[in-house]
């Protein structure tokens, strides 16, 4: 009988109550194992009916069950060997390490109990598996969690998100849960955003595989994960989702990300990934455009809706308008040059892009070269489509420098809309006009008034 575990099994199996295991002993069979390179498969059958003897011997220490669990059941667990049938066979099934996960007050044999667990295979069928996930996943939420309880809960999670798909959405679920819980530490919560960008990485397969009200729940229940939402997550959100496209990200709207780094607490580096952040959501069909209803003719984005003058979209009926958000700009500590590289990354999202409205007075403080370098991206980019400059004062600047950056300014119905086009072309007003609803567009004061598209736009820019 060479093998360590088999000797150390045969001296648990040989002590009692009344003689319980020394502490010498112990170590000495604990030491003979711990020079074992590998557990050898069922050796779990063979060292566990000794272990549970022992533990039952009221007399036992807790230094003892840290060494039995941490020297020796650890490591069976870590390496593999066993499977789930010996598992279940030897220490008991799902439900009954579900139980000693949650109702015994040790630490040690809770955590070894939830290790177990961990090679659950959903071999009593899927809806059972997703069950012990939930619990698993529940745990986290159990106040007052002996130490190290959470490390093994969040190694398990881990586990089943990379093997098995099918339980990503309960485990995501689960875990949302840990805030309602309470548990609102700084650890937990970057644990969520890790296992949440975790869940959105194994997703091979594609975002439409995760049900888009799955993801927004994820990563925007204000109620749920407040402090989930830091700039640095929504970072992380966009490395794995640009190119091309985030499709799931409604909110938070810009202002409120705005709103995180206004926050007293907010260091420069937050604000500077705020800037960054803002110019390449730019870029996201769900949070900078709104669809327009085609019949209706108001927003569906709810985001949107109370930060745009709805009297200025009824405009292109079944396209996309961006809006650069004048509470955002006004509030947003942001550098003149981070709107200015926002404006130009808008520009620059031309695909999906048909009318761009700059709706800011701080537009109005751009130094020349600054107007310069968006009205050129502006050009660029928009040939043959619409941008409007809605407030007067940013007419009024674009006509004194209307020279100097060398473009038509062209004024339409008085400060309703106003147009920014290339000096040579008409086509920006013509094209703008002959998509508008044919009998009527809305004005900036709510008033209706008929348009002939195809009377000649100069005329009309008196």
């Amino acid at each position: 009988m060479s093998d360590p575990y088999e000797k150390f099994a045969t001296y648990l199996l040989s002590s009692t109550s009344t003689s319980p295991p020394t502490s010498e002993a112990l170590q000495v069979h604990i030491n003979a194992i711990r020079t074992t390179v590998v557990p050898k498969p069922g050796v779990l059958s063979t060292i566990w009916p000794g272990i549970l003897q022992v533990l039952a011997y009221p007399i036992l220490t807790n230094e003892t069950i840290t060494s039995l669990v941490d020297e020796v059941v650890e490591p069976i667990i870590a390496s593999g060997a066993s499977t789930w049938e010996e598992i279940k066979r030897t220490v008991g099934d799902a439900e009954t390490l579900l139980e000693t996960a949650k109702a015994d007050t040790n630490s040690k044999v809770k955590k070894a109990a939830i290790g177990f667990l961990s090679f659950y295979n959903f071999s009593d069928g899927e809806q059972k598996g997703l069950e012990i996930v939930q619990e698993i996943v529940g745990m986290i939420t159990i106040e007052n969690q002996p130490e190290g309880v959470i490390t093994r809960v969040e190694n398990i999670i881990d586990q089943f998100l990379t093997n098995y798909f099918a339980v990503r959405q309960t485990v995501i679920r689960s875990v949302l849960e840990i805030k309602k819980a309470g548990k609102n530490s700084a650890t937990i919560i970057s644990r969520v955003q890790e296992l949440t960008l975790t869940i959105l990485r194994h997703n091979t397969t594609g975002v439409d595989d995760i049900p888009s009200d799955l993801l927004n729940y994820a990563v925007t229940q204000d109620d749920i994960l407040a402090e989930l939402m830091t700039i640095q997550f929504y970072e992380s959100l966009l490395d794995l989702y640009l190119p091309p496209t985030i499709f799931f990200i409604t909110k938070p709207t810009y202002l409120e990300i705005a709103n995180i780094c206004k926050s007293s607490s907010a260091t420069n580096l937050e604000r500077s990934a705020a800037s960054r952040t803002l110019g390449r959501l730019s870029r996201s069909r769900e949070d900078v455009f709104s669809e327009i209803d085609s019949s209706l003719g108001v927003v569906k984005n709810l985001t949107l809706r109370d930060e745009i003058d709805r009297t200025m979209l009824a405009l292109v009926p079944g396209k996309y308008i961006a809006t650069v958000n004048p509470q955002l700009i006004r509030n947003f500590p942001v550098s003149t040059a981070s709107l200015v590289d926002i404006l130009i990354n808008w520009c620059h999202s031309k695909e999906a892009l048909d009318l761009l409205l700059l709706d800011t007075p701080k537009l109005t403080k751009l130094p020349v070269p600054e107007l310069l370098r968006v009205g050129k991206a502006l050009a660029e980019s928009y040939h043959g489509k619409k941008v409007l400059v809605s407030l007067p004062g940013v007419m009024e600047v674009l006509l004194t420098r209307r020279e100097r950056m060398g473009y038509r300014i062209m004024r339409l119905r008085g400060d309703i809309v106003d147009t920014l086009a290339e000096s040579d072309s008409e086509t920006l007003g013509l094209y703008w006009y002959e998509r508008v609803r044919e009998e009527k567009v809305r004005g900036h004061w709510g008033r209706e008034e008929n348009v002939d598209p195809k009377v000649d736009i100069m005329d009309r820019a008196a």
